[in-house]
């Protein structure tokens, strides 16, 4: 996997054009997604638990790109993504035989750190670099006082990062799809984005768009997990 990640480094570097003048970009928005899946659990005898919330979080990013030659731009992206709720579980270890609801908490928030260059930059603009995806969240299964088991989440993932953006000429809108990907042994993780976005003459626009992202580990952490966390967003942002 490290071979993979330099080479594709070496690729890009060696085919990467500087941009032409110095821009900062900025925004937010508001992801309401669908969680749904499994997490590993010893609450239950089936040791996991299969989940189906419906939640929220915002998601705040700042991106650099500068005119100097095979140093690649840079990208930071926070996103908050947590949903709780009840989960009817009639395979409790400690009360065999009965239906219990318990009670799910599951935080799988992360910063994205995105290194890339921009191979295409016109009316048709394409990024290709890497992500340092690092998952700072947990999971947490209880029932009143009796039962609790919390598996935590605290690692780095490197992807492979690529954008591809199509301007309409003269009207502000674009249409844009990014997406960041990882597989090695049993753990898949993919991050995928499309959206459609708005930049004014003075910078301030808009985004609306559709973000999949499915989170596939194997003792990662203390956490096995199984998850998609789907759903439409929309934001702003601003461009000088």
């Amino acid at each position: 996997m490290k071979k993979v990640i330099l080479s594709a480094v070496l690729m890009l570097s060696q085919a990467a054009m500087a941009d032409t003048v110095l821009g900062f970009y900025a925004g937010v928005s508001s992801w309401q997604h669908d969680m749904a899946g499994s997490i590993n659990s010893d609450i239950s005898s089936s040791d996991r638990v299969d989940i189906n919330f419906d939640d929220g979080g915002n998601v705040f990013y700042a991106a650099l790109e500068h005119p100097v030659p095979f140093v690649p731009n840079v990208k930071i992206q926070q996103n908050n993504v947590q949903a709780e709720g009840l989960i009817n579980i009639s395979d409790v270890a400690a009360f065999p035989g009965q239906s219990v609801d318990i009670n799910g908490d599951i935080d799988f928030s992360h910063t994205d750190l995105m290194l890339y260059y921009e191979v295409l930059d016109n009316w048709l603009n394409l990024d290709l670099g890497l992500s340092f995806k690092y998952f700072d969240g947990y999971s947490d299964f209880y029932y009143q006082d009796m039962l609790d088991d919390r598996s935590d989440l605290d690692d780095w993932v490197p992807m492979l990062y690529g954008k591809g953006q199509v301007d309409l000429p003269f009207t502000g809108f674009s249409i844009y799809g990014s997406v960041e990907a990882l597989s090695f042994d049993s753990n898949d993780v993919t991050d995928f984005e499309v959206g459609v976005n708005y930049e004014s003459k003075i910078g301030l626009g808009g985004v609306i768009g559709y973000r999949a992202l499915s989170v596939d580990l194997v003792n990662i952490g203390d956490l096995t997990s199984d998850l998609k966390i789907d759903g439409f967003f929309a934001g702003i942002n601003f461009h000088f």
